[in-house]
This record gives C-alpha cells, structure tokens and sequence, in this order.
C-alpha cells in the first residue's frame, strides 16, 4: 500500500545491534568475569524504557540521566537508538521522550491476559460482522497512526493492513480523531507543518483542516473519503481510557463503494457504539 510507512517486518524484526553506537566496547568495560553489571548496555536501555513507562509521561534526557546516575551523553545515545527502532518516541517540540509504538506492540505480545486489544477483539468481531468490513484499532505518535489491530472484513474487497502500519495524522480518519480529541499541541503542531498529499483528496489546507476537526468534536466520528488511497474510505470513533485521555481509535476501514462518502447512519451508529463499548471495558465512564 503506497503512501504508509508499512513496517509489518520491522515489528516482528529483532533489533539491529549496530544502532546502539560502540555497544560493544561499553559491554566488555561493563562486564566483570561471567556477572553482567546492572550499568550494561542492554540493562540501561531496559531501565529508561522503564522509567518512561513508571511516569506515563514525557521525559527528558537530564532527567532520565540523573534519574539513572548515568552521563547524558550515554543516556541521548540509547534514546537514540530505541527512537531509531520506534521503541521510544521524541516530542520535536519539547525534545523529550516517552514509550513509543514498538514497545506497545511488544507488550501486546508479553501480556495476554488483560491488554486492550484483547478486551477489543470481542467487540471489534461483532462490528465486523454487523458491516462486513476490516475493523482497525489504531494509537497515535506526534506525527502518525500506528495499527495496532486488524480484523479481517467479510467484503469482496480485502483490504491489507498490518500491524504497525503507519499513516500521517491529517490523512486518515483515524488521525482526525486524534487531532479532534487528543493532545492541543499535537494539533497545533500539525496545523502549523506541510500537509502533504497522498491523492488529490487529502486536505491539504491548514483552515480546511481546522474547520474538519471542529465538525468531528461535533459529531463524535471522523471519515476520510479516498484522502490516504482512492478507493479506500475508513470511518473512525475515539476510544477513551479510565482517565478521560484519548487512548486511540477503532475504524472500519473498506472500499468506497461500501462506505461511501456519505455513509449509511446505521454504519456510523455502529461503529460508535463499538467504540463506547471498549471504552467501558477500559474503565471510561465508570463513577470513582
């Protein structure tokens, strides 16, 4: 699929050891006889994942350093390897880093019992099979939509997604979504950068974009009819978590001639519903 940043095989890739610069140099001054010291390469990028997972929130390198009694300048470089492999983020505003797509998406993996994926899958079967078409749970970067989930629709139109795929913001649906309910900065950053066309349907202008993301507040839902790829149309509703925060979207995603530019209401109705529903099941609505 032209246009995305389909990484399906670097999801599931291991690392590559040349992105950590002279690993292997502060591996052997680090290790003493057959005991691997607690200050290895390998445990250091381990306990700033871990620090930026304990603090839910954005961090920056002299933080992170002092939290760990390390030198910044070894703490940038593990930064920078684990953004350059997507398993941290950097905010290009702030400079600051926090948990990025590649960590979920291991996650995911490692905890099978309670994460939201698996508590979506119910819901997002019934959708599917209530429209026919491919049902998506997406989270969000800066700049992006990662998929996070794909069910396979029932139409004679499949259309391919994998895990990790990545679409800019101002093209999909689902970033609609987040640009409309999440985070101000990330809109006012957006709005203020290049939009650029993946078809002649993206909107590309800066008003008519703002004017898109007020009337998706309205309603609740967002569409993006052929704006990543002709053909393709998806229709996208948040999905909140426990504290109010938009955790990311669930969309149904199929060729245009099922969802139409003007989609049917009982679509919409549907997809909402789905996406209230795993919203409950993360805790959003429930009194204290």
């Amino acid at each position: 699929m032209k246009g995305s940043k389909d990484t399906p095989n670097d999801v599931i890739r291991r690392p590559r050891a040349a992105a950590v610069p002279s690993a292997a140099g502060d591996e052997r001054a680090e290790q003493g006889g057959d005991e691997i010291n607690t200050s290895s390469t390998s445990v250091i990028s381990l306990r700033i994942l871990e620090l930026l997972a304990e603090r839910n929130a954005e961090c920056g390198v002299t933080h992170l350093a002092e939290a760990l009694g390390v030198p910044k300048a070894r703490v940038h470089r593990h930064l920078t390897a684990l953004r350059q492999e997507g398993y941290v983020v950097q905010n290009p505003r702030t400079s600051r880093y926090r948990i990025g797509w590649r960590l979920f998406l291991l996650g995911q993996k490692l905890v099978k019992q309670f994460d939201v994926v698996g508590l979506a899958r119910p819901v997002m079967e019934e959708l599917r099979d209530a429209v026919g078409q491919t049902i998506v749970i997406s989270s969000f970067t800066e700049t992006d939509v990662v998929v996070l989930d794909v069910m396979r629709g029932r139409s004679p139109l499949e259309i391919l997604l994998h895990p990790g795929t990545q679409f800019k913001l101002h093209s999909v649906a689902q970033g609609k979504i987040a640009l409309a309910f999440g985070a101000k900065e990330r809109r006012d950053a957006v709005l203020e950068g290049p939009l650029d066309a993946c078809t002649p349907h993206t909107i590309t202008d800066a008003m008519r974009l703002s004017h898109e993301l007020a009337l998706v507040r309205e309603r609740g839902w967002a569409d993006a009819p052929e704006e990543v790829f002709l053909g393709v149309n998806a229709l996208a509703a948040p999905i909140v978590q426990d504290d109010g925060t938009l955790f990311g979207t669930l969309a149904i995603v199929g060729s245009i001639h099922y969802l139409p530019a003007h989609p049917n209401p009982q679509t919409v109705a549907a997809l909402t519903d789905a996406a209230r529903r795993i919203s409950r099941l993360l805790g959003s609505g429930r009194s204290n």
